[in-house]
């Protein structure tokens, strides 16, 4: 496995680093936030905004972030990545994401590019470094190197995948970091990834040699890094994404105002007596008790947008403001909390139950073996000396441009077709597809995943994203079974789905665009829509598991986002069991209602209740291949009746 970097001059056993030519650029005068110098020599310096500069004063043991989106959580947890490695030798942190895909084309590239922009590209390898280099060990060596990454120092992150079941055990990390928090199971987290929290402790002789090398090594009065533990997202919109942030209850109220008072302290010394604040700040008596208390604390902090609004620019959150429904603008701009309904026409839903993971169905491994590639490089040994080597590495940018395509959903079975149905609105078109199997010993239909357009983009522009999206299935098998009933079977002065105000019935332009495509389409006409009773006791059966198919629903991040969100939002007209649909008929810029947007409207879940009918009544569908058809819809198959 390979380091990420190929200049051999830049040396130093304290891992320095260049400062990128950008980060000191001009700030506006009204924005708050400083200049971190990384290893107070000059040098590595990163320039934090007022949010990120609080979290990282208050340096708590124990951090909890909830931010809105694009206020800089990468940002933050490459310097926190950093401060870890460079206080703890031969040490191992545990990087926890939710599957493997998540962790490979998002999680590890974007933080090793925040690494990198710190400097620390020379210093250390994807995987175990070279055995001729001589780099530094970690304490516990790990059982396999695939998902690690290599510091020079000794220090290891480890990836750890919540899909594999116990991919943490054996292990003593001594620092936990976790992105994109909502999408981790997080009482799992709690059973089987805290636990392991416990770190690595040295010989006394090596403990000496470390406390003056760094100042605080492993003392866990000293360093606030040891056993620490970073978790960032943003706002969850589920029942199961807002689990974690009830950590918002643990925080330690008292030693947290403490702490808020020496800051506060250090802060006005710095504004009215520099020279006192500085001797203030390197006293070993208030450095002691202040770390002290940052290895007791724990916080959970909140951050809006606006915190960035130096480097997003007013205009861009004006832009926010005009174009998102105002419930999301609170949301995923202003951070503020959103629950989930309770109760509904989907009641005995559980994503926790209901839902699985590509690597439910296969191991991560495969993708480390497809993506895996040599690489030959220079890198210096301990001794400073330029030395090449010849390695293997995960190629970070072809697994980025895969994620893409279904190239690395592992739960895509190429022998058998995609199902898919489609429902039709004027602002929203969406599908979802899925795929049956015997699944946990269960005869089951798997969600794969959910799609849709909004607003001038509709039913042509849906198709040719899932083309996109499946174009490996196109090539390998490219059969699409398409259930459909008599609602989607409009034309004429009805076609607002359509592009171009094209005339056809909904259901014969589907099937026209999958055609041309390539695809072969086997059309199953279900006949009228089930009536709401009936269809609210089948799927509320089937979700029970006292019906089959068993519904499976994959919960990685960017697969059935607004469909689980949508389930659990699905409302019941009161004094009946009709699903609630009045927000689908409401605009988009409806301040009460999000309107447009189908995390709440009932759209996407609709499709799912025809694919969950079509699987159960109608199966593949009676068909032959109509052998006179030509031209575009020679792909067509037509079922009888």
């Amino acid at each position: 496995m390979s380091r990420i970097g190929t200049n051999p001059n830049i040396s130093s056993d304290q891992l320095e680093a260049k400062m990128l030519p950008d980060v000191e650029e001009p700030k506006p005068e009204a924005a708050e936030g400083g200049v971190v110098d990384l290893l107070g020599d000059g040098v590595h310096k990163i320039y934090l905004h007022r949010g990120q500069l609080d979290i990282y004063n208050f340096g708590s043991r124990s951090t909890k972030v909830r931010a809105a989106r694009g206020f800089g959580k990468t940002s933050y947890i490459g310097l926190h990545m950093g401060k870890c490695v460079i206080g703890m030798r031969r040490q191992m942190g545990g990087f926890v994401g939710a599957s493997a895909k998540q962790l490979y084309t998002r999680t590890m590239p974007n933080a090793l590019k925040v690494m990198n922009s710190l400097g620390f590209e020379q210093f250390y390898f994807l995987g175990q470094a070279p055995a001729k280099l001589r780099w530094e060990m970690p304490l516990a060596r790990p059982r396999t190197w695939e998902n690690c990454v290599h510091f020079q120092n000794g220090f290891v992150w480890q990836m750890l995948s919540m899909c594999v079941k116990g991919s943490a055990n054996g292990l003593n990390l001594a620092a936990l970091i976790g992105d994109e928090t909502k999408y981790l199971p997080w009482q799992r987290v709690k059973e089987e990834i805290l636990p392991t929290l416990r770190g690595d402790f040295m010989p006394p002789s090596a403990r000496k040699v470390e406390q003056k090398r760094w100042d605080y090594g492993t003392d866990p009065k000293m360093n606030h890094y040891w056993l620490s533990q970073l978790w960032v997202s943003d706002a969850g919109l589920t029942q199961s994404q807002c689990q974690w942030e009830k950590e918002e209850l643990y925080e330690t109220k008292e030693v947290n105002e403490q702490i808020a008072e020496m800051l506060a302290e250090l802060k006005y010394l710095e504004k009215t007596n520099p020279r006192l604040a500085l001797q203030l700040a390197e006293n070993e008596n208030y450095l002691k008790k202040l770390n002290l208390l940052r290895s007791q604390s724990e916080t959970f902090w909140n951050f809006s947008s606006i915190e960035n609004a130096a480097m997003l620019g007013e205009a861009w959150i004006r832009q926010m403001k005009r174009e998102l429904p105002d419930l999301m603008f609170r949301i995923q701009i202003l951070g503020q909390k959103k629950g989930a309904a309770k109760d509904g026409f989907y009641s005995n839903f559980d994503i926790d139950l209901h839902g699985y993971t590509a690597d439910d169905v296969t191991t991560y491994d495969l993708i480390a073996d497809k993506f895996t590639v040599k690489q030959k490089g220079k890198a210096l040994d301990v001794q400073k000396w330029p030395t090449a080597y010849e390695t293997e590495t995960l190629d970070l940018d072809q697994l980025q441009r895969a994620a893409d395509d279904c190239s690395l959903d592992t739960d895509v079975d190429y022998t058998e077709p995609l199902r898919i149905a489609i429902d039709c609105n004027a602002n929203i078109n969406g599908v979802v597809i899925g795929q049956t199997r015997n699944f946990e010993g269960r005869a089951s239909l798997l969600v794969l995943k959910s799609m849709f357009v909004m607003n001038e983009r509709k039913l042509r522009a849906l198709c040719r994203d899932f083309t996109q999206y499946y174009k490996p299935h196109l090539r390998r098998n490219g059969e699409v079974i398409f259930y459909f009933t008599a609602t989607i079977k409009q034309g004429g002065a009805t076609a607002y789905a359509v592009e171009g105000a094209d005339e056809n019935r909904f259901d014969r332009v589907v099937v026209s665009e999958l055609s041309q495509m390539g695809w072969k389409v086997t059309a199953v006409d279900m006949g009228g829509a089930m009536f709401h009773r009936d269809k609210y006791m089948l799927i509320n059966d089937i979700l029970s598991f006292q019906q089959s198919p068993a519904l499976r629903i994959n919960k990685e991040a960017g697969r059935n986002d607004y469909l689980i969100t949508a389930i659990e939002n699905a409302g019941l007209v009161p004094g009946s069991f009709r699903k609630d649909k009045s927000k689908e008929k409401l605009k988009g810029t409806d301040e009460e209602s999000l309107g447009g947007d189908p995390r709440t409207r009932t759209d996407i879940t609709d499709a799912l209740d025809d694919l969950v009918i079509g699987v159960k009544y109608h199966g593949e569908g009676r068909r032959k291949v109509g052998g006179a058809l030509r031209g575009r819809y020679q792909n067509l198959r037509i079922p009888r009746g």
